[in-house]
C-alpha cells in the first residue's frame, strides 16, 4: 500500500502520490479537503510544491490510519489497475458460418453479393471484427447501406 522506507529529503506530488498509492488527480482532492497537509513552495522553483520529510511521513500516517490532517476520516482506495483488454471477436468457423448466412440473408433482400463481396464490407464497416453478441439484423442493416446504390 504505502512505500515508505525510500525517503528523498524532498518529493514532488507526483512522487509522494505515487508513494501512497492514489493517482496525483486524488492526492489534489484530498489536499482540497484538508485531508492531506499543504505543500511547502519555493519560490527560486517557480512555485513547485514538495514535501519534507517530515511531511512525507505525516501523509503516509495519514493513509494508514484514514484520519486526515484535518482530523476527520477518510477512506482510501488504491489506484485502479488497467482493464484487461477482451478478446470478443468470434473464432473463424463461426465467422465464415455468420457470412454464408449474411450473404443468403443479403440475395434475399435482392442484392447480388458474393460472400467475398459480404466479408469485404464487414472488414470496412466494422475493422475491429464483429463481436459475438452482434445481432444479424443489425449488421444486416449496414450492409443494406453499404450495398445501397448511391444516388
Amino acid at each position: 500500500m504505502c512505500k515508505d522506507n525510500d525517503y528523498k529529503e524532498v518529493c514532488s506530488v507526483s512522487q509522494l502520490a505515487d508513494k501512497l498509492s492514489i493517482s496525483r488527480e486524488r492526492f489534489y482532492q484530498h489536499l482540497r479537503a484538508g485531508v492531506f497537509p499543504p505543500p511547502i513552495y519555493c519560490p527560486c522553483m517557480k512555485r513547485r510544491p514538495f514535501y519534507t520529510q517530515d511531511l512525507q511521513q505525516q501523509c503516509i500516517t495519514i493513509r494508514r490510519t484514514g484520519i486526515g490532517y484535518n482530523g476527520k476520516l477518510v477512506l482510501f482506495y488504491g489506484k485502479r489497475k488497467a482493464r484487461k483488454k477482451v478478446n470478443r471477436t468470434m473464432p473463424k468457423e463461426i465467422s465464415t458460418e455468420l457470412h454464408q448466412r449474411l450473404t443468403k440473408n443479403m440475395k434475399q433482400i435482392g442484392f447480388n453479393v458474393t460472400i467475398n463481396d459480404v466479408i469485404e464490407a464487414v472488414k470496412v464497416i466494422h475493422p475491429e471484427g464483429l463481436t459475438i453478441n452482434e445481432p444479424d439484423e443489425e449488421i444486416i442493416q449496414t450492409l443494406y447501406s453499404y450495398f445501397k446504390p448511391k444516388g
